[in-house]
């Protein structure tokens, strides 16, 4: 029996944990010993990843200790490391096979912050590749996992338009790029941009924000945080550190995603698609609200003539969201984001709760089955295109 309490079940978001050492058998020589060390060095981490692997050998070897790992497989002691198949593949495939689930999508975590933490752009950019070597090595055991390439596009349209054709070659079809321009780059919808936006629609390729890629798990200005209290510390991983940061969690996407929108780019390239992961989804109906708000404000006063359709016609076209547990799915199916959203575990996170299922469940008890097969599978089929 498995976890999937329907057939049709697609996972839009789900993570390897990845271990000290593993980005070393990815990397080049000359971009090894330049590499940060996982987990920013942090020894209590290093202690509950080391426990973690001795008890995935444990159970290479220990026909019980497996079985009670497979019975224990969604609760809380087999989260982030300790999740079966964290961060061995094959053993992955088995916990596949339990959730039930016909496809994912799968995330790094830890490793993506060691590699953008170098210092130097070169083993910066090493990092990156060796970063999508190892995702592709990773999810080449099983179809059902679609491994998403990190596509650097603060150093240029060069640069990314060769790490995007590399990540085609290798078979990505899902890319995770960052929503937020580093200062003093070109910003993404910048026109020069156009070939990578044209590269990527011809290859039906799925793009992807997610939380973290820009430290979008910290929106919030920490001077917010001198009121007579303690900055809260960030813990490991990609959740924000504290409800304030939670309330800005979505706000790079939003922005980023109204430029796609007033810049033209939707238009330039009707066929782009975009899957905001793991950044909330309670934000979605009034964004759009304000999308259409904004536009006719402004329609006057500047240039609009790139956006030929109402700007939530093009969210409605082009945008996939993910939610959390926990948050009202009913009632943003029912209210105008039956297209929009898509179901997600966040497998082995934490955040994606022992039983994501049941707590998305409790919202829907009046929706539609039509509208939560689109919410279970269909939604994510056209974000995945020709490739699913």
């Amino acid at each position: 029996m498995t976890y999937a309490h329907r057939k049709d079940i697609y996972d839009a978001d789900t993570h390897m944990m990845e271990h000290p050492n593993w980005i070393y058998d990815f990397a080049s020589k000359d971009i090894k010993e330049h590499l940060e060390p996982i987990v920013e060095g942090d020894k209590e981490v290093f202690e509950r990843i080391d426990k973690a692997i001795a008890n995935f050998e444990n159970r290479q070897s220990s026909s019980e200790a497996l079985e009670q790992a497979k019975k224990d497989f969604m609760t809380w002691n087999h989260k982030g490391w300790e999740g079966l198949g964290a961060f061995n593949a094959e053993e992955r495939k088995l916990a596949n096979d339990l959730l039930g689930f016909k496809a994912h999508i799968v995330f790094p975590t830890s490793a993506f912050d060691q590699v953008l933490a170098a210092k130097e752009q070169k083993i910066i950019l090493g990092g990156v590749e060796a970063l999508n070597k190892g995702m592709a090595t990773f999810c080449s055991v099983d179809k059902r996992m679609h491994g998403a390439a990190y596509i650097p596009f603060a150093y240029g349209e060069d640069i990314a338009l060769k790490f995007l054709k590399q990540a085609i070659k290798d078979g990505f079809s899902v890319i995770m790029i960052d929503t937020i321009a580093p200062e003093g780059t070109k910003a993404s919808t910048h026109p020069d941009f156009d070939k990578v936006w044209r590269e990527i629609e011809a290859n039906d390729i799925a793009i992807t924000l997610h939380v973290g890629a820009d430290n979008s798990w910290d929106p919030v200005p920490l001077s917010f945080y001198n009121n007579g209290g303690t900055v809260p510390p960030h813990k490991e991983g990609d959740a924000p550190r504290d409800a304030l940061a939670y309330m800005g969690i979505s706000y790079c996407a939003e922005l980023f995603l109204a430029s796609m929108i007033f810049d033209g780019v939707f238009n330039r390239f009707p066929n782009l698609r975009v899957g905001v992961v793991e950044l909330g989804a309670s934000w979605i109906i009034s964004w759009m609200k304000h999308l259409d708000q904004s536009f006719r404000a402004f329609r006057r006063l500047q240039d609009l003539s790139q956006v030929e359709l109402l700007p939530s016609e093009y969210v409605q076209k082009h945008i996939k969201v993910t939610a959390f547990p926990g948050e009202d799915i009913g009632w943003l199916l029912n209210n105008g984001a039956a297209d929009l959203m898509m179901f997600a575990s966040d497998y082995p996170h934490h955040e994606g709760t022992d039983d994501p299922i049941k707590r998305f469940e409790q919202t829907m008890s009046d929706v539609s089955e039509e509208i939560k097969t689109k919410f279970y599978s269909e939604n994510f089929k056209t974000l995945l295109g020709s490739h699913i």
